[in-house]
This record gives C-alpha cells, structure tokens and sequence, in this order.
C-alpha cells in the first residue's frame, strides 16, 4: 500500500468525508473531456462522473488491481433516472477514458473488472 494511500486514510478517519468501494465503468474517449468543456472546467488528468459529490470536486480514486491512486475532477453526475441504480449496482464512479487503462489496468474490460476505493476527505 503507498504511503500517501494511508496518509488519506488517516485524514479521512481525522477529518471525515466519504469512502465509497464499487466499481468503475468508464466514458467512451474523449467524452469526459466534452463534458467537462460544456461545463467549463478546466481539463484535467483524470476526471470522473459521479452519484454523490458535486461537479468541480476532486476525489482520490484507487485501483484495487493496479494499485495506482489518482486525484481526479468530479467533471459530470449520474442523471436523475441514473442515480439510484449506479448506487445500487456498485458504480461509484465513471472514469473517463484517459484514466482508465491506469486505474483499471485496460480500457476493455466490463465494470465488474475495475474494483476501485473513492474517498473524498471533508474540506473544511
């Protein structure tokens, strides 16, 4: 486990937030990216969708097989008609595409491929 992965964990139990572990379906290329144009954030390295936190929130998400641990921008929501069933089947998040070979080690596997962690520490 890297130190910075345990350094969140103690600022998560110390501060508080979220930590969510689910899976992790993905954006067709360069979606995210158009998504997040639309809404006038800046791109950034890895940007997700998510049930639960706003957009313009970043979030650490790990690969539970890759072991890799990224800070990525909340760039897109999972629709009203969306929510409840990403939340109910384990999508925690969506990555886009550019992320995706690093979290999940490919980019052409199903969602059930990509165990991941989420945790978004409570800014205070």
């Amino acid at each position: 486990m890297s130190t910075l992965l345990i350094q969140l964990c103690i600022a998560l139990a110390l501060h508080g937030g979220t930590e969510q572990h689910g899976v992790a379906p993905h954006y067709a290329k360069g979606v995210m990216e158009r998504v997040a144009a639309r809404r006038g954030l800046p791109a950034e390295a890895c940007m997700v969708s998510s049930p639960i936190h706003p957009v313009g929130a970043h979030v650490w998400v790990w690969g539970e097989r890759t072991k890799v641990l990224l800070r990525c921008l909340v760039a897109d929501v999972s629709g009203p008609n969306d929510r409840a069933r990403h939340l109910r089947t384990g999508r925690v998040i969506e990555l886009g595409y550019a992320s995706t070979a690093a979290i999940c080690g490919n980019t052409t596997g199903p969602a059930r491929a990509c165990p991941v962690w989420v945790m978004r520490i409570r800014e205070e």
